[in-house]
């Protein structure tokens, strides 16, 4: 999710202020689900996707500004 707001700083001036948000919920990203159908644990996932900021990571937040002239 992101958020941002537009400020003028004049005629050819304009200030960003952005806020963003990765996993808003915190749900775990889970993968590598077993395919044989014997298993006793089949489509059950066996592990997470890999825990790097803004990718499958717990909740993360950001913020930024930008100037832009």
């Amino acid at each position: 999710m992101r958020l941002s707001r537009n400020f003028p700083l004049g005629e050819h001036l304009r200030l960003a202020l952005i806020g963003e948000v990765f996993n808003l919920f915190n749900i775990a990203n889970l993968s590598g689900r077993s395919g044989n159908l014997l298993s006793r644990g089949f489509g059950q996932p066996k592990s997470r996707i890999t825990q790097v900021f803004g990718s499958g990571g717990p909740r993360a937040f950001q913020l930024a500004v930008r100037i832009a002239f």
